[in-house]
């Protein structure tokens, strides 16, 4: 039986869990969070990763949790709303599954079969490749001996480190902070967004509208990693913000479920390295400003199953997924540039422009136009054909 060891245990590391565990493999996942992580931001499965998630068996699940979120409006200064659009910000299409990071991930948790066994509070500490098997050494677990490892530990991923020398992580000159926060704007089933120079500020409803996932853009270096550190950028980021910018640094303070990432990508020329091999935002992060992080992880685990499950080489796994990759990024790089207006005349140019919007002729076909590069690049593979036993 092919033994696998999984290192993360959100989005791709339980979506690669599933696949292998239903090829029959054994398979272990080691998290260095005591548990599942809850919460996180409004994130989307289209293109192709729609496809993925119907061969696994989880897209009714996922559309049952979906955010329901009905429209998106922009607000100025004093809370106006001075333009609105249909659906959530990053649904772009009616077909698209817009679901919170830690639902998605429990509801791929529940997909995975028995048998497999997790391992929370723990992590890779060092990894050895010798007589085709790799030899692990847990930073609590002992030492262990697996066919395969997997990174799918995120853009800070430890198997990276150990297993593919280099820097490889490029920051796009922004930041972003998620949290929640009480429902006290009183919006249902909606996303409010404010956008200021260098800075935006989106407040969004969760499923329910009980409560709010409030996301906080903003330019500057990579984040620090101490936890007071990062809220006093954050502060000074967001001085003088207007709208109910006081109230949520006020909430932001004092919020559990605070992250605070680069907005960054991963960049390499492949994801494998003899039998070791990385999946989702470890290997190719396009950055959070794209919506399709999940997608991608989705895509790669599917198909690295596949090739781990038939007991071979890696390197196809890298052949498929480089164009995939590739256009993904690509299409980050524009989000990157204009995340938010640079000067106070940029903002109102912005302002003015999205004032117009619901007025103008032909807005439909100027919304596809400005959302085409997404579309292509979430549709840019074509899954081989399912075996008979998906995975």
């Amino acid at each position: 039986m092919i033994e696998v060891l999984i290192s993360g245990a959100s989005i791709a590391g339980n979506a690669l869990a599933a696949g292998l565990a239903r090829a029959g493999c054994a398979v272990t996942v080691v998290e260095r969070a005591p548990a599942l992580r809850p919460g996180g931001y409004a994130i989307d499965i289209r293109g192709v990763a729609l496809e993925v998630a119907d061969r696994m068996g989880v897209s009714d699940e996922a559309r049952q949790w979906s955010t329901d979120t009905e429209g998106t409006s922009f607000v100025d200064a004093a809370g106006r709303r001075i333009a609105t659009l249909p659906l959530g910000f990053g649904v772009l299409d009616p077909a698209d599954i817009e679901i919170m990071k830690g639902d998605l991930s429990r509801v791929l948790h529940q997909a995975v079969p028995a048998g497999v066994e997790w391992i929370f509070g723990d992590s890779v500490a060092e990894l050895d490749q010798r007589g085709g098997r790799v030899a692990v050494r847990l930073e609590r677990g002992g030492r262990r001996e697996f066919d395969y490892v997997v990174g799918c530990d995120g853009i800070h991923s430890r198997v990276r480190t150990l297993a593919f020398p280099g820097d490889h992580l490029h920051h796009l000159g922004s930041n972003s902070a998620v949290f929640t926060a009480p429902n006290e704007l009183g919006v249902q089933r909606w996303q409010l967004i404010h956008t200021m120079p260098g800075r935006v500020m989106s407040v969004k409803t969760d499923r329910g509208s009980r409560e709010v996932k409030v996301t906080l853009l903003y330019g500057g270096g990579m984040p620090p990693r101490d936890r007071a550190e990062r809220v006093r950028s954050i502060e000074a980021a967001f001085a003088g913000a207007g709208w109910v910018g006081p109230r949520l640094l006020e909430l932001m303070r004092g919020a559990p479920d605070l992250y605070v990432a680069p907005n960054a990508q991963v960049r390499m020329p492949g994801w494998t390295a003899g039998r070791v091999a990385l999946v989702g935002d470890a290997g190719y992060a396009p950055s959070a400003l794209t919506g399709q992080g999940t997608g991608m992880a989705l895509v790669g685990a599917y198909l690295l199953a596949r090739h781990i499950a038939s007991g071979g080489e890696l390197g196809e796994y890298d052949r498929e997924m480089h164009d995939f990759v590739k256009v993904n990024q690509r299409a980050a790089l524009g989000a990157a540039r204009g995340f938010a207006p640079k000067s106070e005349l940029a903002a109102r140019m912005m302002s003015l422009s999205i004032r117009m919007l619901p007025y103008m002729p032909g807005r439909n076909l100027m919304f596809a136009a400005m959302t085409r590069p997404a579309r292509r690049a979430a549709s840019a593979l074509i899954l081989p054909a399912a075996m008979g036993q998906p995975v």
